[in-house]
């Protein structure tokens, strides 16, 4: 009954965030994709409350940009963990590299589209 307390002590709780949230500093530090990508959910960000985009468009940007930055702190781990596993050139490891990429890849491309979908007919037509 004890370890189940400890288990969840709410200091355990703070510094499982304290974790995660060093994990995002370090990718956010060591990865400029990653602040390219930070900077596009900003940009986003602002340019949803400029335009007043409905709660429905919020849920896509939200869901979408998430799962983006989502992607590339994957792919770090992913590459971090290879990195650190194998030492010399690997055929199994440069493909499993190049799927996680593919991951990050497949992301951008529909954050790519939804963002076009919110946003493109707004900045046309304020222009007009």
């Amino acid at each position: 009954m004890i370890n189940i307390i400890k288990s969840h002590h709410p200091l355990r709780h703070i510094k499982s965030f304290k974790y995660a949230f060093q994990g995002i500093f370090h990718a956010f530090l060591n990865e400029p994709n990653f602040r390219v990508q930070l900077l596009i959910v900003i940009i986003s960000t602002v340019l949803g409350f400029y335009f007043h985009i409905s709660k429905i468009e919020w849920g896509f940007l939200v869901l979408t940009l998430g799962m983006l930055l989502s992607a590339e702190i994957l792919n770090t781990i992913v590459e971090e963990f290879i990195d650190n596993l194998i030492k010399e050139y690997h055929e199994g490891a440069k493909v499993i590299k190049d799927m996680s990429a593919g991951f990050v890849l497949t992301s951008a491309v529909i954050s790519l589209v939804i963002l076009y979908l919110v946003f493109w007919d707004k900045i046309v037509f304020s222009f007009f």
